[in-house]
């Protein structure tokens, strides 16, 4: 068998098949583990025709997934690769059989010597059939591609473009997580700056450590003012290794409902779809905090590595190079001097101020109006005691991007996008390279300036600085259907959800997409999937229910929307969403009862004028409609970014003043 070689040169471009990274003239390439398994196949097999079923298998080894993952893997390698000096795709594309690798590779050995790459054999025949998606247009050679995009899946469905409905097909409702394993590299990060008390020297990793999971802490306090401390820990660790690009940490949405339980970390490992976990307890002692942790590969239980520090509250920032170096150690990882420089930033020398985002951040991911009210007093808390604290304010940020929100419309998207808005241009003043920042920065500009290039710039970046965030991608997929790019949206949800597969806001994101798409079936579907890991989770049921309607199950779509007004008795958003399901049903009167109800509840707070625009052109009267979208527009409601996909407004685009309103917020023709 002939020897792995150091890499695999191909024009700008060199493929370490031991790291799985791909750089372009020596700068690292984002990618996820599946892109790059699909690039390094066809590298290793350059000149002869693979077929869709061998590379599948390669890829993808004994799990069915659509082809649609592989047509996405390969229009965003195409993307990431540009074309050759000649103008040549690398990547070639044999109708209805595979591909080819067009390009002249040369191997580098370790001793630096170039070889050339030797033919492989004759490929496998076909085994079955798949259906071959459009290829979209290829990208420039210097556009990166964000790393979940590339192990996406896109279905074979035309972009939403305003018209009737259009059922899609029923798609597998999970890929696997995409692979990374840099997690560890955080518990101890935010914790690094502890000095370990005792340790215990690092197992030989097993080479391809890609993905790590962060679970929740376990408090041994029996305080309950510290219960943020677990979960609160863990999503300061998960901000600080998002700075690593060479694994996938899952977010601290896909690991919260560990919080506060006894769960095997091993079976939650394999749950999370994770190589490794890391795990451990926290306590407060007066003014000292000890922290155990260790790290367990999830296939086999072995421990890689384990410590426990002891120190000062206050001393939390002092050692985290040291540590962070270790911890790198352990897993093999080669950290980049920009990496090592991030990780090694102290986001604030104040220990009180940093307790404070903590205790934001602990309310903040309960994802509850109580919880984002909460959040925002510890994070203005934090921000007097270290007005320098960007984190903090990029937590401000977040908070009231999602009181609101349409889903949550605790306050009126101008004055909430707006303090939003303020918060992470603050954060990034201090600190222009938190990610998180710029993807707040985007997400508010996107439901509140429409400034669109703007947005795309902040997303990219954020992109660019935190390509496994799996928030960014999400957010930056509602601005691509906004668009209209509704494929590329598609890929985007799928990217956040491999890698944050148990998230339920993600995953319920994925079935708005589909709605948004007018692919119902898929969006039925993957409602359900996220009822599986939440029945209590509201928007999964709306959502659910209004693919329902749109499919023309009426009553089934009724009664769902019924359980939605009688489980949150005054939220205007199920009662708006109800009389319009009576309303496409022909039941007038009822949809003009909870009509006049809105309105008297409006009094009281807040509902969204562009509900009751909605609602008006469902029965029929389009100048009262049109009055109240102009009303939604004054308050740059967030509603009305989806005007040129939303099915809801079906019933006005013929109207003249539609595509007025369209331009005057500036969306594509």
């Amino acid at each position: 068998m002939e020897d792995t070689p150091a890499s695999y040169l191909f024009g700008p471009f060199e493929l370490d098949p031991v790291q799985r990274l791909l750089l372009r003239r020596g700068k690292p390439v984002p990618l996820t583990p599946k892109a790059v398994e699909t690039l390094l196949f066809l590298v290793e097999n350059s000149g002869r025709l693979v077929d869709k079923e061998e590379l599948m298998q390669r890829v993808w080894p004994d799990t069915f997934v659509e082809e649609g993952n592989l047509t996405t893997n390969i229009h965003l390698l195409r993307k990431v690769l540009g074309r050759g000096s000649k103008g040549q795709e690398y990547i070639e594309t044999i109708p209805r059989r595979g591909y080819r690798f067009t390009a002249e590779v040369k191997k580098k050995p370790a001793e630096g010597q170039d070889l050339p790459v030797k033919e492989s054999v004759k490929p496998k025949g076909i085994t079955r059939e798949r259906r071959e998606l459009p290829q979209a247009t290829e990208a420039p050679a210097d556009v990166v591609v964000p790393a979940a995009r590339a192990g996406a899946s896109v279905p074979a469905t035309d972009e939403a473009q305003g018209i009737g409905p259009k059922a899609g097909l029923r798609a597998r409702p999970l890929t696997q997580a995409v692979a990374a394993g840099m997690a560890l590299l955080g518990l101890v990060i935010v914790w690094t700056r502890l000095r370990p008390h005792r340790g215990l020297e690092p197992t030989e990793v097993k080479a391809g450590i890609r993905s790590i999971a962060v679970l929740p802490l376990k408090s041994l306090n029996s305080d309950p003012n510290d219960e943020y401390l677990g979960l609160g820990m863990a999503d300061a660790l998960i901000t600080c290794l998002g700075n690593l690009h060479q694994v996938v940490i899952r977010p601290v949405g896909a690991v919260r409902k560990y919080a506060n339980t006894d769960q095997d970390p091993l079976v939650a490992g394999r749950e999370l779809k994770v190589d490794t976990v890391l795990e451990g307890s926290i306590q407060r002692l007066q003014d000292r905090t000890r922290v155990t942790v260790r790290a367990l590969r999830v296939d086999d239980g072995v421990q890689l590595w384990g410590g426990e520090f002891d120190e000062k509250f206050s001393d939390a920032f002092t050692v985290e190079d040291s540590i962070s170096k270790k911890v790198a150690g352990a897993l093999a990882l080669e950290i980049t001097g920009d990496e090592r420089r991030r990780l090694s930033r102290p986001y604030t020398g104040d220990s009180q101020a940093y307790e404070l985002y903590l205790r934001g951040r602990y309310f903040w991911n309960k994802g509850s109006s109580e919880g984002f009210k909460k959040g925002v007093g510890y994070f203005e808390q934090a921000i007097q005691m270290d007005p320098r604290f960007a984190l903090a304010y990029s937590g401000l940020a977040d908070s009231y991007i999602l009181m609101g929100s349409y889903s949550h419309g605790q306050i009126p998207p101008r004055e909430a996008m707006s303090k939003a808005r303020s918060a992470a241009e603050k954060a990034l003043a201090i600190d222009d390279t938190l990610a998180e920042a710029h993807a707040s920065l985007g997400f508010a500009k996107l439901n509140y300036d429409w400034d669109w290039p703007t947005v795309e710039r902040e997303f990219r970046r954020a992109l660019e600085l935190g390509p496994n965030d799996a928030r960014t991608h999400h957010w930056y997929s509602n601005y691509l259907m906004a668009m209209g790019r509704t494929q590329e949206a598609l890929a985007e949800s799928r990217g956040a959800l491999e890698l944050s597969p148990t998230d339920v806001a993600i995953n319920e994101h994925l079935g708005w997409a589909y709605l948004m798409a007018r692919q119902y079936d898929q969006a039925i579907e993957h409602c359900r999937v996220t009822l599986e890991l939440d029945p209590d989770f509201a928007q999964a049921h709306r959502v659910l229910s209004l693919a329902d309607l749109y499919s023309g199950h009426y009553e089934v779509a009724i009664s769902g929307l019924q359980q939605g007004v009688q489980s949150t008795l005054a939220d205007p958003v199920p009662m708006a969403l109800l009389a319009r399901a009576y309303a496409l049903s022909g039941r007038a009167a009822e949809a003009r009862h909870l009509l006049r109800k809105l309105q008297e509840l409006s009094k009281q707070r807040y509902v969204s004028p562009a509900d009751i625009g909605v609602l008006h052109g469902d029965l029929g009267e389009k100048d009262e409609a049109f009055q109240w979208l102009g009303k939604a527009y004054e308050e740059s409601s967030n509603f009305l970014i989806n005007l040129k996909v939303d099915p809801a407004f079906d019933d006005l685009r013929s109207d003249p003043r539609f595509a007025d309103l369209e331009a005057r917020i500036g969306l594509p023709q």
